[in-house]
């Protein structure tokens, strides 16, 4: 994808001293606690932010531990050579403890799948102990040049399960908190006329989607599941060996990718402007990766995408529509709630 729109545009918020609308102002489309400017954010000297640390957290889900490690250290080299930020990231365990950790300011920027990135910035607006902190969307991310991908629903290959209709009765894996491994096939289902409770009525959750997509590849009378919803690219990603083992027998609407964000604290009621030079350093340097060819493979390989484009909340509409319509559904014991709450153990 070409980077010349986004180098005039940054190029002309400057010549037109956009430094204090950006520290300061927000575009018509703000929500409470959220900045996502139409425009990219200033690209300060290197000089300015050399050396300055931006913890990231995110939390693991490449198809394996040394994928995911080497995409990591692959983008930490090249933020840190590109922009002059010391770039840490710290892996988190589950999405609750990444929206924790951002909360409490134990990390600077965090990358948040689109549910994540709803529910936090619904938390930014709403806590009261966060009203001196603005949250940044700095980018979305990207893979082959597109913003968006699918969940698939997935059933062992030797399973009964040949449709979504025949995963009722079975033992179904969800992500708890997942875009494309919760929230999104309970739309599926409402969409094909079937009642999520009673087709999902026996799920059991799982961390991430990795543990789950194992549990799922094991042999038949081993497994504790029979189908489950997956992240797209962990299964296109297997060898065709593995890959034959597994039945995509369903796949959701598209969902928009994942996004950056990064936390700016308020001084006198406007944002930090030293933050927002790291701010705006970690966003150029996003906005230019797939310039590096061997940065965007490795990240391809380790977590599904390749690049980052400007982000915009309002690509993230679509999500808050599902979590909004979808949120008080009980699985095995569990209630599921939309923006009223979260989900809790019964």
């Amino acid at each position: 994808m070409s980077n010349r729109p986004r180098r005039l545009a940054a190029l002309a918020l400057l010549a037109l001293g956009g430094l204090a609308g950006a520290c300061g102002g927000s575009d018509a489309a703000d929500r409470p606690g959220l900045r996502s400017a139409g425009t990219p954010l200033p690209v300060p000297t290197r000089e300015a932010v050399a050396g300055r640390t931006v913890r990231l957290l995110l939390i693991p889900f490449a198809p394996t531990p040394e994928l995911g490690e080497a995409a990591t250290d692959r983008i930490v080299r090249y933020i840190d050579a590109s922009s002059g930020l010391r770039l840490e990231v710290l892996n988190l365990a589950n999405y609750d403890a990444t929206a924790e950790a951002l909360a409490r300011g134990d990390g600077d920027a965090a990358l948040l799948s689109p549910l994540l990135y709803v529910q936090v910035v619904d938390r930014f607006a709403s806590d009261p102990t966060l009203q001196g902190v603005h949250l940044r969307l700095l980018a979305t991310a990207v893979a082959g040049g597109s913003p968006t991908y699918v969940g698939y629903i997935t059933a062992a290959a030797d399973s009964s399960v040949g449709e979504l209709s025949d995963v009722a009765g079975w033992p179904f894996g969800m992500v708890e908190g997942s875009t494309s491994g919760y929230l999104y096939p309970i739309d599926l289902a409402d969409f094909r006329g079937l009642d999520p409770a009673r087709l999902f009525g026996r799920v059991r959750f799982y961390p991430n989607h990795a543990d789950m997509m194992a549990d799922l590849l094991r042999p038949a009378g081993e497994r504790p599941i029979e189908a489950a919803a997956l992240y797209q690219y962990l299964v296109d990603a297997l060898a065709p060996a593995v890959r034959a083992k597994l039945r995509v027998i369903a796949k959701t609407a598209r969902i928009p990718r994942d996004a950056i964000v990064m936390r700016v604290p308020l001084v006198g009621g406007r944002e930090d402007p030293r933050v927002l030079e790291v701010a705006g350093a970690l966003q150029h340097a996003l906005l230019e990766l797939d310039h590096d060819r061997e940065t965007a493979r490795a990240l391809r390989n380790g977590i599904g995408y390749d690049g980052w484009i400007l982000g915009e909340d309002r690509r993230y509409d679509a999500v808050r529509k599902v979590y909004q319509r979808f949120g008080h559904y009980r699985f095995r014991g569990r209630e599921v709630e939309g923006t009223e709450g979260r989900a809790r153990n019964e």
